[in-house]
């Protein structure tokens, strides 16, 4: 049932959309609070998924207050992320949309920058996932642009990334976040081509947590994380 639902809502979505062009990558993504139950730490999440990394990756995460930068795609929310971990700093500038872009963008003049875009695809409370569009520019870096005139914001949040899945095909990513009011959420996360087979698979593992008790959360990583006490 679930899955005719997203498929449904896919459907939908893309005929919404018309002729704007839809990105490539997909990242399918469920997050919970494990305080409200299902699986309660990373490690049960990743034995869960059977099995991988035994230790995980360490990220302080920050993110910071700015104007949206000169040519920064119409419509768009703009949000800055400082990652700090074992391999140094990674600046993200995402722009954030409902509906995807109908027009090239570019990242900031001046910078030499990653450029990716994909769909970020929530399975939250209700019954189809959510689609948001992200358009990103990355760098690696200890601190954003001085031209882009960013504020830090004062909280800083712990991220443990893990690697899980027996297969290849089955790879994800498993997340604990600690929060900046010490809470904590988990989020299990692939990236993939954006296409229906992927939805419709990721949907079934969406299931199978439902089943062991998780209660997903419509909230993204940027709302949780991003919001000092």
């Amino acid at each position: 049932m679930l899955q005719e639902l997203v498929l449904a809502a896919l459907v939908a979505r893309r005929s919404a959309a018309g002729a704007h062009e839809e990105p490539r990558k997909a990242e399918y993504a469920v997050r919970w609070n494990p305080a409200q139950g299902g699986l309660a730490t990373a490690a049960e999440a990743v034995v869960f998924l059977g099995g991988g990394d035994e230790k995980g990756e360490i990220w302080d995460v920050r993110y910071f207050d700015l104007e949206p930068p000169a040519g920064a795609p119409p419509g768009a929310t703009t949000i800055l992320r400082r990652r700090m971990g074992p391999a140094g700093g990674e600046i993200r500038l995402k722009y954030r949309r409902e509906r995807p872009l109908d027009a090239p963008w570019a990242c900031p003049a001046g910078i030499v920058f990653r450029q990716d875009e994909e769909v970020d695809i929530g399975f939250g409370g209700s019954d189809a996932p959510s689609r948001t569009y992200s358009y990103s520019c990355s760098l690696d870096a200890a601190e954003p642009p001085a031209s882009l005139s960013a504020t830090p914001r004062k909280c800083v949040s712990r991220m443990v990334r893990y690697q899980a899945g027996a297969h290849k095909s089955e790879r994800c990513k498993v997340e604990e976040w600690t929060l900046p009011d010490g809470s904590v959420r988990l989020e299990v996360s692939r990236s993939a081509p954006n296409s229906v087979d992927e939805l419709a698979r990721f949907a079934d593992l969406v299931e199978r947590l439902r089943a062991r008790g998780v209660r997903p959360l419509e909230e993204s990583k940027t709302e949780l994380g991003s919001r000092c006490p």
